[in-house]
């Protein structure tokens, strides 16, 4: 999981790296297009101006080569000088048009030109009322038509010289501005070089510090995985040696419960000599005469009878243990009606038993043995002249929840914290004996051996339920039949 933190950390500020790179690249790429865009439109206007320039100075040029072509032929009175003059008519309309066309978004400029365009149609409308009679021209009429076509040219030429300076001063600035964004274009390419170089370095350098730590975060986790493997086989050593331990504890209470078994079934031999020889004793007349003798003879009597039942007790639970039980299938509605007739049940009690019980894998003897415990009990202490005895069980997913109920004597306030106690009774007498409190405290060890638990509620004079729980087996293999 850190492997893939780090890697998921490295990442992103790897791409946050590239994203700001090109991001940085796509700001400096964009600054040089449009200062290109800003030098392209730049070479645009110098062209034009100097296109301008050019024009103009065409236009000039062709006045003034048409004003030498007159002055020749006035002066000669040979035609062949006008075909400089013819030629400059079919030229000078064209060039008037472009120049018209290059200036026609500056006003400034276009005012000078429509002057123009008026000073050369007058020149050329002059030309044309003079014509090409070689008889007008007196030396009179020739000086006057020099002075006045002098007017009209040098009218031109300074138009077309204002015109002129002007394309000129702005050629100029505009080639300043020209230079001026070749510096910032050559600036721009620069910075963006060094934006890109830092950029890389700074990206290699993270790049280098990001490996070095996962590297680092490798080798703590090699270490810790090598410290983990070696608690590991400690807790596995540690695991072999409590599985020998619990196996060496389960022979040993193997052998206590033997050794219980043998000492109890030893112990239950004398005592059937000491119940008999009291019998004989009691009998005797001597003893029947002395009523401290008789009543002391029953107190050891009855004494020697409870410890009797309460090495029964102990043999049973012994008994229960020591046998192997293998789960079997159980039938849990079977298994109470064989109950009630191995308990010899009196007529007065009755002992309902539900249409449907689970049937599932268990130990039959075990729970068995828990069922006949509190069977037994409900009918030895029930005082009411019909007794009634109620079985039932709910489904709890994991356990199986049993009850049995009787309308018996109930349970004593005061006994209710002792019932489950070793040799503890809950002080009810029956007609027919007492109880050595066994048969309750051997129930609750087979039910919480099973992983399950024992409870009760009472009302003293109106009955008792017992409830416990019986884990079911780790996968219900048997679907109960349909009765």
């Amino acid at each position: 999981m850190l492997i893939i933190y780090m890697l998921r950390a490295f990442k992103k500020r790897l791409y946050t790296g590239f994203a700001l790179a090109i991001l940085l690249s796509v700001a400096s790429g964009l600054t040089s297009y449009l200062i290109l865009q800003k030098q392209k439109k730049q070479r645009v206007w110098v062209r034009q101006a100097r296109n301008i320039l050019d024009t103009a100075g065409s236009i000039q040029s062709q006045v003034m080569e048409m004003g030498n072509s007159r002055t020749d032929f006035s002066a000669t009175n040979q035609k062949q000088f006008l075909e400089p003059y013819y030629r400059g008519l079919k030229r000078i309309a064209p060039a008037i048009g472009k120049l018209r066309d290059l200036i026609a978004d500056d006003k400034e400029v276009m005012n000078i030109e429509i002057s123009l365009e008026l000073h050369i149609s007058e020149l050329l409308n002059f030309w044309k009322l003079n014509g090409d009679d070689a008889s007008k021209y007196t030396k009179e009429y020739i000086a006057k038509l020099t002075d006045n076509e002098k007017i009209k040219i040098d009218e031109i030429r300074g138009l077309i010289t204002d015109l002129q300076k002007n394309e000129t001063k702005l050629l100029n600035k505009r080639r300043e501005d020209y230079d001026q964004l070749i510096h910032y274009g050559t600036l721009s390419t620069i910075l963006e070089s060094i934006i890109s170089l830092a950029t890389i370095i700074i990206l290699v350098y993270v790049i280098i510090l990001e490996f070095n730590s996962r590297w680092k975060v490798q080798e703590q986790l090699h270490a810790s995985v090598a410290q983990l493997k070696d608690q590991t086989q400690m807790h596995q050593k540690s695991e072999t040696e409590l599985k020998n331990t619990m196996d060496e504890l389960a022979t040993i209470n193997k052998q206590l419960e033997q050794f219980a078994y043998t000492v109890a079934h030893d112990i239950k031999s004398p005592l059937y000599g000491i119940i008999s020889a009291l019998d004989i004793i009691r009998d005797e007349e001597a003893i029947a005469k002395d009523a401290n003798l008789s009543n002391f003879v029953d107190i050891s009597a009855n004494a020697a009878l409870h410890l009797s039942d309460m090495v029964d007790f102990l043999l049973e639970y012994s008994r229960v243990s020591l046998d192997h039980q293998a789960p079997e299938l159980v039938h849990i509605k079977e298994l109470l009606e064989q109950l009630t007739v191995l308990l010899f049940v009196p007529a007065n009690i009755h002992i309902h038993i539900p249409g449907e019980m689970p049937v599932f894998y268990t130990r039959k003897l075990k729970i068995m043995q828990v069922f006949q415990n509190l069977i037994s009990n409900a009918i030895k202490y029930n005082d009411k002249e019909t007794g009634q005895i109620e079985i039932g069980y709910v489904d709890k997913r994991d356990f199986y929840q049993f009850c049995v109920k009787d309308n018996g004597q109930g349970i004593p306030e005061e006994f209710k914290d002792k019932i489950f106690s070793l040799t503890k009774t809950a002080g009810n007498k029956t007609k027919i004996d007492s109880s050595t409190g066994f048969g309750l405290n051997i129930a609750k060890l087979i039910v919480e051996e099973q992983g399950g638990k024992i409870w009760f509620d009472s009302v003293n004079g109106q009955g008792t339920i017992f409830y416990f729980e019986w884990k079911k087996p780790s996968a219900d293999i048997f679907q109960p039949p349909n009765n």
